[in-house]
């Protein structure tokens, strides 16, 4: 009877797989990264000029407009799509301008320029494009950092008119007499 009712707890007990359940985590700890460049990549040649601007002044007063109407804005004049080589992100690529009445049919862009960074700084999340864009409320110039094929190229603006730079103001601590009665 123990035997019966042994063969009747293992055949109703829970199975076991002979294999682990593979998880994402599993499998994102156990691939291996592709490996970094080997060496840095090798200087790229300045891009011949094109049609358009690639220095100049930008007004103050348009650009705080641009910016306080937000990036959604500014960024439905344009259609891009992200650049990879590999796996690796590299900037944002122009694939074309919607807007042709709008300020940037007047810059030094073509369709497949690549956008690296703005002002040295990339823009591969939104926190980064968040953080530029409120940055350019503050900012003397604005340069944008671009491959154009296997060429460089920055556009660099000037912003008039330019924020005073404040020095630091250090608080001085007085101390005031107290008079007990």
């Amino acid at each position: 009877m123990r035997a019966v009712f042994f063969v009747f707890l293992v055949s109703c007990g829970p199975k076991v797989a002979p294999k682990a359940t593979v998880f994402d985590e599993d499998l994102e700890s156990k691939s291996e990264a592709p490996p970094p460049p080997a060496s840095v990549e090798a200087p790229r040649p300045e891009a011949p000029p094109g049609k358009g601007l690639r220095s100049g002044t930008i007004e103050r007063a348009k650009l705080l407009a641009v910016l306080d109407a937000g990036p959604g804005k500014f960024l439905r004049q344009l259609e891009i799509t992200p650049r990879m080589i590999g796996q690796r992100f590299v900037g944002w690529q122009l694939v074309q301008l919607l807007d042709k009445s709008g300020p940037l049919i007047d810059v030094d862009l073509i369709p497949g320029d690549v956008l690296l960074a703005v002002n040295g700084k990339p823009l591969a999340r939104p926190d980064q494009l968040q953080g530029v864009w409120d940055s350019l409320r503050n900012a003397n110039e604005l340069r944008a950092q671009l491959w154009r094929g296997d060429n460089k190229l920055e556009l660099q603006f000037a912003i008039e008119p330019p924020v005073a730079t404040q020095p630091k103001v250090v608080p001085v601590q007085t101390s005031v007499p107290v008079q007990l009665k």
